[in-house]
């Protein structure tokens, strides 16, 4: 690998085109593709985030047209179909592993148990080298591994026993049996009472808790979560034992006079008044983490698997954060979901991203997360600007629901015991940001960090970040830590936007898909003139942890394939730093068309999906005939 470099901007800054990357002249040509593959590069859009005045999502505000009278590609490919490729035989997967003689499914069964029938029709073997194989000694795909020959001996599976590390009884299935026995454990009475707590306003629980019992408090992060819900359920049978207090006296106060919010005979003293106001659970009994001044990838749908962020881990990220899972899905048991919770060895700063539009079942999300996974924060998504979640009160909707949020909020502070951060946006519509209303009651739950995106939700992913609200609201926060978010792309930005805002931290999403190595040159502060062929073995790594975490059969390294390709739709906007006359490169250009330094830097380059299907194959053997791919975002390539 080589080292990061430090190159000299030596021209002028105008020669920065507005919108257009300044690439050296004697790399340039006159169009990406050759005449009659594909239309000119110049009409059609670049990218989303790049043009103004769009609406994200197929919104008609703001369309714009270019020179030659064509409509820019915008929004997402919403329809686009998945390729799941599989073997024209199916061998059933108790018998492919190898352990098992019989089918647990019976006469219901599917797929062949023959195995000899199997080998014979399977697809060729993609390699000798195995993966899993590798790594734990045994490989869980068995009979259907594309790489069968890594541990196929003498017509039988092998193992290496002195590597094997690798539990066959599979982790996913030890965990949802274990999770299925959590959502169990608690009583929907239980979780009623729970959500009945948190909807209290604090100074009738200020009132309690100057008289109720200590036994009512949670006291450790190491507290059962059942012991936590008993204690809850103790609330209604603490007022009968409530002591008379010099200043007047407290009665009983019953469910139904909690749920009309009624107290009688109540008198508050004046010290009882001065009390401040805080979150109904004790912060210093949770977990303390400390976020200053550390790097942070951004928690990424769809991109932001386990294999990208060990690839950026690889290159000095500080904290990690899983892609969004919706609670609901958490708690119905998909596999997908809680696939999303995962989190690896070398992942030391890791927190989970959860969102919800009901409390209820965003705060008993938390409680099986609380149990089941080994995690040092838990992150509430305030800032998702999708349709599908918005209009049901989750996401940014959250923004302009204060007394929902903050429910959200107490809730999962106090079923958790690693602290809650939140990330959120300016606010719901452009021109009227609300987030500055939005700090006082993230402080008064205790609330470790913020990260706030520098847009709005109407504004989605369109214009330039407002860096200037963040450092506002920045001034706004006493104890919480500020992360900002947005178009940060190199190491100047980084600091420079760290120290004129005075945040302690930036949060990076698209500058690290673009250049995961952004955050290695963040620490030494130097631009990294990153090879083709560096580059090329970042994806074979990539493709390593991806067949570890997919699997090596074949619906694995279709899987692999598939998320190294919406991988591939943002690093193709990467600009090799020996190529540009004027350092950095921004978040808001685009390149014009380009020769790279060798035939692999020029295929990095294209921004046609078909391209990027070429550099699997090299990487993952050829694509099935029907393997198609059309990226999620409508103006990342050329479908072709």
């Amino acid at each position: 690998m080589s080292e990061p470099v430090a190159v000299a901007n030596t021209v002028e800054q105008p020669t920065r085109g507005k919108g257009l990357a300044p690439i050296k002249q004697e790399f340039r040509k006159t169009k990406w593709f050759e005449d009659n593959e594909v239309e000119d590069i110049n009409t059609t859009a670049f990218g989303d985030d790049e043009v103004e005045g769009q609406k994200f999502e197929g919104g008609d505000v703001g369309k714009q047209s270019n020179a030659g009278g064509k409509s820019k590609a915008r929004g997402q490919n919403k329809k686009r179909k998945r390729t799941h490729v599989t073997d024209g035989i199916k061998l059933c997967p108790y018998i492919a592993a190898g352990d098992n003689d019989k089918c647990n499914w019976g006469d219901k069964c599917k797929f062949t148990h023959d195995i000899e029938e199997y080998l014979k029709l399977k697809p060729a073997d993609l390699g000798d080298r195995c993966v899993n194989f590798e790594v734990y000694g045994r490989c869980r795909a068995g009979y259907a591994c594309r790489y069968l020959q890594a541990h196929f001996k003498d017509g039988k599976l092998v193992a290496d026993e002195e590597v094997c590390a690798y539990n066959w009884v599979t982790s996913d299935d030890l965990f949802c049996t274990h999770m299925y026995s959590v959502l169990s454990s608690h009583s929907a009475k239980e979780m009623h009472l729970l959500l009945l707590r948190m909807a209290l306003r604090p100074k009738r629980w200020q009132l309690c808790g100057n008289t109720r019992p200590a036994s009512t408090i949670v006291e450790a992060p190491s507290t059962p979560i059942q012991d936590k819900l008993k204690e809850v359920a103790e609330v209604e049978q603490i007022t009968t034992d409530i002591e008379t207090t010099p200043s007047g006296t407290v009665t009983s106060v019953g469910t139904s006079q909690m749920q009309t919010e009624v107290v009688s005979e109540t008198t508050i003293s004046p010290a009882m008044e001065e009390q401040p106001v805080g979150p109904i659970f004790d912060i210093n009994d949770k977990k303390k983490v400390n976020f200053k001044d550390k790097t942070y990838l951004a928690p990424l749908t769809t991109v932001g698997n386990l294999p990208f962020r060990r690839i950026c881990k690889e290159f000095g990220v500080d904290i990690t954060c899983g892609e969004m899972a919706m609670a609901t899905n958490l708690l119905q048991g998909q596999k997908t979901e809680w696939a999303l919770t995962k989190r690896h060895a070398s992942e030391d700063l890791f927190g989970i991203q959860i969102a919800g539009y009901k409390t209820e079942q965003l705060v008993k999300a938390c409680q099986v997360i609380n149990e089941t996974v080994d995690v040092d924060f838990v992150d509430l998504n305030m800032g998702c600007p999708i349709d599908m979640l918005f209009n049901k009160g989750g996401g940014s909707a959250l923004l302009d629901s204060h007394g929902k949020m903050l429910k959200m909020l107490r809730g999962m502070q106090h079923v958790l015991d690693p602290p809650v951060t939140v990330k959120f946006r300016t606010g719901v519509k452009d021109n009227t940001p609300t987030a500055h209303k939005l700090i006082p009651k993230l402080e008064s739950v205790g609330i470790g960090m913020g990260t706030l995106h520098g847009r709005s939700r109407q504004q989605r992913y369109t214009r330039l970040a407002d860096w200037d609200y963040i450092k506002g609201i920045k001034r706004l926060t006493n104890d919480m830590a500020l992360f900002g978010n947005g178009d940060v792309m190199s190491w100047e930005q980084y600091y420079q936007q760290k120290e004129e805002s005075g945040v302690d931290g930036i949060m990076i999403g698209r500058g690290a898909l673009i250049k995961p190595w952004i955050f290695e040159e963040i620490k030494t502060r130097r631009h990294w003139d990153i090879s083709s062929s560096e580059r090329f073995d970042m994806l074979k790594r990539f493709c390593d942890y991806g067949l570890e975490h997919w699997g090596t059969d074949t619906m694995g390294i279709n899987s692999t394939r598939r998320f190294l390709c919406e991988w591939q739709s943002f690093l193709y906007r990467y600009i090799p730093v020996g190529l540009l006359e004027v350092l950095p490169q921004h978040m808001n250009e685009r390149p014009p068309p380009y020769y790279g330094r060798d035939e692999l830097e020029t295929l990095m380059a294209s921004p046609r999906a078909s391209d990027w299907i070429k550099i699997t194959d090299r990487l993952l053997g050829p694509a099935p005939d029907d393997f198609k791919f059309i990226p999620k975002h409508k103006a990342n390539s050329f479908e072709g």
